[in-house]
């Protein structure tokens, strides 16, 4: 790469002097340069006239290639020089539908006002295709909980995360804060469906009790509980992270106790792989969204 830079900077300077202060090198070494390539070549680029180098035909054809090639780097450079610095780029995100509709929209906000220019994919499902995504390197990083035993991500803590009970304003006196899973278990039960994390909580947390109270509905997306639970169908289940941001209004939110059942909210990555600049800059304002009022 440096015999072009050597070729096109001689051809415009018309000599070895002014190309060797331009490309900053001394005029040996630039003179090294052109007979190196000219030996490659077994071509003559340069003939000298008593005022100026100037290019044979050879020259004048390899000087069309050199400046294509060199501007494709410059090119492809600033391209990767704006990958570095968030100018351009792509992350996708993996993530639990509780996560992504709080904290992952929180941080997708405040990242896009700094990045706007970065394409943002989020790929949201039940835990099982959310550490797929992230395993088959479909997804930089996934928003979930750690499962032990995992051999192949590596987890970092974002915050510990509970399960609350959503219910019609009203439903219990207006000083209470929290109630407990059995009196849970006395009304109807808006259950998220079979195979999701929140569900799979909400059963264990009942197991603990030996009670296994049916549920009045199953539903895929939590704004479908809300949505029933404002009807006044029932009280749901929902992780508190989902409703971080408040409620429709008439819905109040209860800790649940006896048991306080929890999980631990992680960045799942792929062991040895490399974040990429976008992904770097996605976690920090997932940390920061976390730290935040929950």
């Amino acid at each position: 790469m440096r015999q072009l830079q050597a070729l096109v900077a001689i051809a415009e300077e018309g000599s070895f002097s002014a190309a060797a202060n331009r490309i900053f090198l001394s005029q040996p070494a630039l003179s090294v340069l052109v007979k190196q390539l000219e030996e490659s070549l077994e071509l003559k680029l340069f003939h000298r006239t008593t005022r100026r180098v100037e290019l044979t035909p050879a020259g004048e054809e390899l000087l069309q290639t050199a400046r294509r090639v060199l501007g494709e780097l410059d090119e492809g450079l600033g391209q990767l020089r704006d990958y570095a610095t968030c100018r351009r780029g792509k992350v996708t995100v993996a993530a639990l539908p509780s996560l992504a509709s709080g904290l992952l929209a929180e941080a997708v906000s405040s990242f896009r006002a700094v990045h706007p220019s970065i394409r943002i994919v989020i790929r949201d499902g039940v835990a099982d295709v959310v550490i797929q995504a992230v395993k088959s390197g479909e997804a930089d990083f996934a928003l979930g909980f750690a499962v032990p035993g995992e051999k192949e991500l590596a987890g970092t803590d974002l915050l510990m995360d509970s399960l609350i009970a959503i219910a019609p304003v009203g439903e219990f006196e207006p000083s209470r804060t929290r109630i407990s899973w059995t009196e849970l278990a006395q009304h109807p039960i808006v259950a998220m469906a079979s195979g999701t994390s929140i569900r799979r909580l909400t059963d264990q947390a009942f197991a603990q009790l030996g009670i296994d109270p049916l549920p009045a509905y199953e539903v895929s997306f939590m704004s479908t509980a809300i949505a029933l639970v404002a009807q006044g169908e029932g009280l749901a289940v929902l992780p508190s992270s989902a409703v971080a941001q408040g409620l429709p209004a008439g819905l109040a939110r209860f800790e649940l106790d006896s048991p306080k059942i929890e999980r631990r909210i992680c960045i799942l990555e792929r062991k040895g792989r490399q974040r990429s600049p976008s992904a770097v800059q996605m976690i920090e304002h997932l940390m920061r969204s976390a730290r935040g009022p929950r």
